[in-house]
C-alpha cells in the first residue's frame, strides 16, 4: 500500500510531466500563448508570444505579469481598449472572447481567450492565444479591393456603386432629400487611346479620376464603370440647381490641359444627370436615365450636360432597338448600296461614283444613315459594316469595268473608328486583291476631324495608302478646321466642298466667298475640287465660273441602285462619245437630265 508521501511524490511527478508536455507543445505552435492562474500570475509564456510582442527572452523568463503587460501595451495601437478587454474578462471568468488587435508596426493579431479549468470544472486561470493574421488580412483586403474597386483608378466599381447608391437613397428617403446621379463620358477618348496608346489613355483616366474626386464632398461617390465612363453620386441634395453647379465645376476641371508622358492633351466631357426620386426610385433606373441624358448631351455637340427627361428615355429605347437590330442586319442582308455619279463640269462625263450605304429594316423601313451610322460607330459595329461597304463597292466597280463601261474611281467613306482599327491597311490590300480592282480606282473619303484627331499616326498611314495607289479625298471640307497646311502635309488629291455652302452659294455672299476661296486655294495646291449637293443650273453656273472641277448632286443624278447606275453610266458615256464638244452646254444639260426642282438629297454616309 502506497504511503501518503509516496502518493504526493507521484502526483508531483505527474504534474511536472504534464507541465513539461504543455510547455513543449506551446513552443511548437505558431501562436503566442500566455497562461495566467486565478491570481493573475503568469504560468506560461512561450517564445512565440515574446516574438509577437517584442519581449526579450530574459524579460519573458521572469514571468512578471506587470512587466509583460507593459511590453504588450507599448506595441498595440489602442492600449486603453486592450486593457479594458482584459479587465472585463478577468471579471467575467466564464466568458470566451475573440477579437483583433492592431499593432503600431502594422501587424494584426487574432486574440482568443478562454477560461482555464481543471478536471472538475473549477476555474484555474485564463489562457490567451495570439495569432499573426497580417498576411491573411492583407489578402482579404486585396480580394475586397478587386471585388469592389476599379484596379486602374482605385475608384469604386459598378458593384460597390450599387451599394453606395442604395445607401444614399435610403438616407434621402429618411431625410426627404434628393440624390443626383451624374453619368460622365469623355469626348473622343478613343482617339487618344488609339492614336497615343493605352498607356497614355490609362494615365489620362487616372488623372481624370483625381480631378473628379477633388470636385466632390466626402459624402459623395465617384465611381468608374469601365472605359471612359464615370458616375458621380451626389447625396443630400437640397436644390437641383446645385447639381448643375457641380456639373459645371467638373467640366471646367477636365477642360484644363493634361500633360501625359510629354503629350499635351485637351479633353472635354458629356454629362447626363438624373434625380432621385423624380427620375427613378432605384439604382438601375437612375443610372439608365443619367446615361440617356449623357447621350443627349453628346448629340447636342458634346462638352455640355443635360438633365434627364422622358423624351430622352424614349430616344434611348429607340437607340437600343436600332443597335440590337444593327447586330444582325449584316447577316440578314438588310444593307444595300446606292451609287451617286459625279460629273466633270467641263465635259459632262462621269468622273467617279460614290457608294452610299442604306439600311432596309424589316419593320422600320428605310432607316436614315444619319440615325444608324453614329450608333454603329459608338458600338464599333461600323467596323464589319464598313468592311462590307468597301468590299461591295470595289466588287461593283470592277464589275462595271468588266461590262465595258468607262473605268472611274469608286468613292467610299471611311469612319474614324474603321480607319483606326488594326489591320486597316491590310484590309484595303485584301479587298483590292480579292475583287481585282486596281488601286487607282478606289478613292477613300476622309473627314477633316478624322485626319486631325489622328495627326500623330496619320502621315504614315496615308503614305502607305498612297504607296498602294489608292486616292484620298477630304469630305465635307469647310465644316471643320479647314486648314490647307495639312492638305499639303498629307498629300490628298481631292477636296469636297460641303453642301451647306453650295446650297446658298448664289444668294449668300459669305457662302459664295468661302466657296470661291476654297476652289482658288485648292487649285494652287493642284487639288481636284468637287462640290456636293448641287441641285440647280444656277449653282452649276457659279461653280463652273469659278473653275470647280466636278459636281455631285441631284442636278446631275440622284443616288441610284447598281442597275440604274449602270444605265446612267452607259447612256452618259455613249452621248459624250457621240456629241461631246468641249464646253458644250448642250452636253452638260443632257448629262444632267431633268432633275426634280428643289428636291433634297438624302443624308449620306
Amino acid at each position: 500500500m502506497l504511503t501518503e508521501s509516496t502518493s504526493k511524490t507521484m502526483q508531483a511527478q505527474e504534474s511536472s510531466r504534464k507541465s513539461t508536455l504543455l510547455e513543449a507543445e506551446a513552443e511548437s505552435t505558431i501562436d503566442g500563448i500566455l497562461i495566467v492562474d486565478e491570481s493573475n500570475q503568469v504560468l506560461l509564456a512561450n517564445k512565440q508570444f515574446g516574438l509577437h510582442f517584442g519581449i526579450p527572452s530574459e524579460v519573458l523568463g521572469t514571468r512578471d505579469e506587470v512587466i509583460l503587460v507593459e511590453h504588450m501595451l507599448a506595441g498595440v495601437e489602442a492600449p486603453d481598449a486592450f486593457v479594458e478587454r482584459i479587465t472585463y474578462l478577468y471579471n467575467h471568468r466564464d466568458e470566451k472572447s475573440r477579437d483583433e488587435i492592431k499593432f503600431k508596426n502594422g501587424k494584426i493579431f487574432d486574440r482568443y481567450s478562454s477560461p482555464l479549468v481543471d478536471s472538475k470544472g473549477n476555474y484555474r486561470g485564463r489562457i490567451w492565444y495570439f495569432r499573426d493574421i497580417t498576411d491573411r488580412k492583407a489578402a482579404d483586403e486585396q480580394i475586397r479591393s478587386l471585388a469592389f474597386y476599379d484596379s486602374l483608378t482605385g475608384l469604386p466599381n459598378r458593384i460597390l456603386l450599387q451599394d453606395r447608391v442604395a445607401q444614399a437613397l435610403a438616407r434621402a428617403g429618411r431625410h426627404q432629400d434628393k440624390v443626383a446621379l451624374l453619368f460622365l463620358d469623355l469626348d473622343r477618348f478613343k482617339v487618344i487611346n488609339d492614336s497615343l496608346g493605352h498607356s497614355v489613355g490609362d494615365l489620362l483616366l487616372q488623372e481624370v479620376s483625381v480631378r473628379l474626386k477633388r470636385q466632390t464632398r466626402e459624402q459623395d461617390t465617384v465611381a468608374r464603370l469601365g472605359g471612359d465612363e464615370f458616375v458621380v453620386v451626389l447625396s443630400g441634395v437640397k436644390q437641383i440647381e446645385d447639381c448643375a453647379i457641380t456639373a459645371e465645376r467638373m467640366m471646367n476641371a477636365l477642360s484644363s490641359e493634361f500633360v501625359i508622358q510629354g503629350h499635351s492633351l485637351n479633353v472635354s466631357c458629356s454629362l447626363g444627370i438624373s434625380i432621385f426620386p423624380d427620375d427613378g426610385k432605384d439604382s438601375e433606373t437612375l443610372v439608365k436615365h443619367a446615361d440617356a441624358a449623357m447621350y443627349c448631351a453628346k448629340e447636342k455637340g458634346r462638352n455640355n450636360f443635360q438633365f434627364f427627361t422622358q423624351d430622352m428615355n424614349a430616344n434611348i429605347v429607340q437607340r437600343l432597338t436600332l443597335e440590337n437590330s444593327l447586330r444582325v442586319a449584316l447577316q440578314r442582308n438588310e444593307f444595300f448600296l446606292m451609287y451617286q455619279p459625279q460629273m466633270e463640269i467641263t465635259t459632262g462625263r462621269i468622273s467617279g461614283v460614290e457608294a452610299l450605304i442604306r439600311w432596309q429594316h424589316p419593320k422600320l423601313g428605310l432607316v436614315s444613315p444619319a440615325e444608324f451610322i453614329p450608333i454603329a460607330e459608338d458600338s464599333r459595329l461600323i467596323i464589319p459594316i464598313g468592311d462590307w461597304v468597301l468590299r461591295t463597292a470595289c466588287a461593283q466597280a470592277r464589275k462595271w469595268q468588266q461590262e465595258g463601261l468607262p473605268a472611274v474611281p469608286i468613292a467610299v467613306n471611311v469612319s474614324a473608328v474603321q480607319f483606326r482599327q488594326r489591320g486597316f491597311l491590310e484590309l484595303v490590300r485584301r479587298v483590292l486583291r480579292d475583287t481585282g480592282l486596281s488601286p487607282e480606282y478606289l478613292e477613300l473619303e476622309l473627314t477633316e476631324s478624322l485626319i486631325l484627331s489622328n495627326a500623330d499616326v496619320m502621315p504614315a498611314t496615308l503614305k502607305e495608302l498612297r504607296v498602294i495607289g489608292v486616292k484620298l479625298s477630304i469630305d465635307d471640307f469647310g465644316t471643320g478646321y479647314s486648314s490647307f497646311s495639312y492638305l499639303r502635309r498629307f498629300q490628298v488629291h481631292k477636296l469636297k466642298i460641303d453642301r451647306s455652302f453650295v446650297k446658298d452659294v448664289c444668294t449668300d455672299p459669305d457662302d459664295a466667298a468661302i466657296t470661291s476661296a476654297v476652289i482658288s486655294m485648292a487649285k494652287s495646291l493642284n487639288l481636284t475640287v468637287i462640290a456636293e449637293g448641287v441641285e440647280n443650273e444656277e449653282q452649276l453656273s457659279f461653280l463652273r465660273a469659278h473653275n470647280c472641277d466636278e459636281i455631285q448632286g441631284y442636278y446631275f443624278s440622284k443616288p441610284l441602285l447598281a442597275g440604274e447606275c449602270t444605265v446612267k453610266m452607259r447612256r452618259t458615256s455613249e452621248v459624250a462619245s457621240a456629241t461631246y464638244d468641249a464646253g458644250s452646254d448642250a452636253m452638260l444639260a443632257y448629262a444632267a437630265g431633268a432633275p426634280a426642282a428643289g428636291r433634297k438629297e438624302p443624308l449620306r454616309h
